[in-house]
């Protein structure tokens, strides 16, 4: 999804986890999750613990089929939003609005996905209708 580079020096060492945790993964969540993550570390933005921990779990349950694509970006915009209210209400106002757009493209991307990822019984070969 997006172009990473390769000789990105992590400065935020919770960014550095998730980058850790991206290497070698092949969905299209981790990938994302990757350059994003690269993206907001050469901007100087910082991730909640807490966020920080979502992610990384969503990255390794979405690359064994432990949870789906949908639901992690789903838990994301729900994560991304409550950071952002918490930023808001410290007077963070350039990480909270970055925060509350994470949040935004995270439910964007969770709406995007189900359009077209085929349920559990749809990949049995279940049709719902």
């Amino acid at each position: 999804m997006f172009k990473v580079t390769s000789n990105h020096t992590f400065k935020n060492p919770s960014r550095l986890q998730i980058d850790q945790t991206t290497q070698g993964k092949t969905s299209d969540y981790s990938h994302a999750v990757s350059g994003v993550n690269q993206i907001l570390d050469k901007g100087h933005f910082g991730i909640s613990n807490r966020s920080k921990n979502s992610v990384i779990d969503n990255v390794k349950k979405v690359e064994t089929g432990a949870r789906s694509e949908v639901n992690a970006h789903q838990r994301e915009a729900l994560n991304f939003g409550r950071d952002a209210f918490v930023s808001f209400s410290k007077g963070q106002f350039k990480q909270g609005a970055v925060e509350a757009l994470g949040s935004g493209l995270n439910a964007a991307a969770s709406g995007f996905k189900s359009t077209y990822t085929p349920t559990p019984h749809e990949k049995q070969g279940i049709d719902p209708w």
